[in-house]
């Protein structure tokens, strides 16, 4: 079994790599955003931890969490982001890690954008997908309708290309079209002795 870490920053086209490792190399993917929402239904540890550090003023009229409610707190707030953080990202850490062992699979991709310390020891590589910052700005008006200055501002807000750059293995340009992106995967992957269908 191969465990890949893979992150890049908003618009560099993480999900297409993540589909093409999924339809074509036969990759499990598992994305970080998705399981901290799984810890966040009604029942579950993140839930309950939640509510009792922001309290209920997060719960809908169901008591489910209100996400759009949460995430207005969180990004008005840095402490209140910092605090959420703090309690959820240990929690998807190890959920992740509970997943990756009951697999069976040959290769597994765990898609994240903020890695803790407890996250290093899951993974055998972590991954950076690139991309120029126009053809990223590009990306985000197309696929997601935003200006020109907000897709610049949530570039300034991550983590720049030297910090993603130092923390990887492996850099995937993605500039060019899918089937470049095919090609450049599978040679990696043969590179590591991963068998490409």
């Amino acid at each position: 079994m191969k465990v890949i870490g893979l992150t890049g920053g908003v618009g560099a086209g993480k999900s297409l790599v993540l589909s093409i490792l999924k339809t074509k190399f036969n990759a499990i993917v598992i994305e970080s955003d998705k399981v901290a929402h799984e810890l966040m239904m009604q029942g579950e540890e993140g839930y309950f931890r939640l509510i009792e550090v922001m309290g209920e003023v997060i719960l809908d009229s169901d008591d489910m969490i209100d996400r759009a409610a949460l995430g207005k707190m969180i990004f008005k707030e840095k402490s209140a982001r910092e605090l959420v953080n703090s309690l959820i990202h240990p929690l998807v850490w190890k959920r992740i890690g509970e997943k990756i062992s009951a697999s069976q699979a040959g290769l597994i991709v765990v898609e994240f954008a903020i890695m803790g310390e407890e996250a290093k020891d899951l993974f055998d590589e972590i991954w950076y997908v690139r991309a120029k910052e126009e053809v990223r700005i590009r990306r985000l008006s197309q696929y997601r309708g935003y200006t020109k200055e907000r897709s610049e501002e949530i570039i300034k807000s991550q983590a720049s290309e030297q910090e993603y750059a130092g923390l990887c293995d492996q850099i995937i340009e993605n500039n060019g079209s899918v089937m470049d992106l095919e090609n450049q995967l599978g040679e990696i992957l043969k590179s590591r002795g991963l068998k490409t269908i």
